[in-house]
């Protein structure tokens, strides 16, 4: 990574921020039917079996971006370092649950050529807009049969499970294992997803504060009875 950003920021074209959300507009957003833009880094779909679809382009370091997909639930509590839990059900709030890194993003000894990403640097604006496009056609000859073979609750499971032990996924947040523990509850296995919620917050668990665990053993098995999963 720290060759491609030394070498976007020798150019002396900057595309600025506002410009980048004009350009994500324009050239991205038509290719994805059925996606809303909500105008700054991230496009959504409507809700179905409690997911939707969802495409970021994240932030780097510098001017960098990488696209990014996944799933967001209406039923997972997603919190951060202060105990306060919030869910993501409004188009407004809506944000990544169960996703992907693009291939070798994570290890540059891996050999694979994908990279997903584009710079606000370049010779011109023409040449930002040209990568723009390569970055997004990348991720998109990924996330489009990634998106085909994960489309619902099940198969959800499925690829959750999968991440637990993939080494990228573990740079994710919500960490697969948590969100592995409220898809067993959201598919009736409420046994299993408190197991998995249990080792979670063994690993992770001392950065929060106690109270939060109690609450979120509370929302899991709401999941399982059924009473946390909503329809927006």
């Amino acid at each position: 990574m720290k060759s491609f950003l030394s070498r976007t920021s020798s150019f002396d074209f900057e595309l600025p921020v506002p410009q980048l959300k004009n350009l994500l507009a324009a050239a991205v957003a038509p290719e994805l039917s059925g996606f809303t833009y909500n105008g700054a880094y991230l496009w959504y779909s409507p809700w179905k079996d409690h997911c939707r679809k969802v495409i970021q382009a994240y932030p780097l370091k510098g001017a960098s971006y990488i696209f990014l997909w996944g799933l967001c639930f209406d039923f997972l509590p997603v919190f951060g370092e202060t105990g306060i839990y919030r869910y993501q059900r409004t188009d407004k709030s809506v944000g990544l649950h169960l996703f992907c890194w693009p291939p070798g993003h994570w290890d540059s000894a891996s050999g694979q050529s994908v990279s997903c990403r584009f710079s606000r640097f370049g010779q011109n604006p023409g040449e930002v807009e040209s990568r723009l496009l390569q970055a997004f056609h990348e991720a998109q000859g990924l996330f489009g049969p990634w998106f085909l073979n994960c489309c619902d609750l099940h198969s959800a499971l499925t690829e959750a499970k999968r991440q637990r032990t993939a080494p990228a996924s573990q740079y994710n947040w919500p960490s697969p294992d948590y969100v592995t523990a409220f898809l067993l509850a959201a598919n009736g296995d409420a046994q299993m997803g408190m197991k998995v919620l249990d080792e979670f917050w063994t690993q992770y668990g001392s950065r929060f504060p106690l109270a939060l665990y109690d609450k979120l053993k509370e929302k899991l098995l709401a999941c399982a009875n059924g009473d946390g999963i909503v329809c927006p």
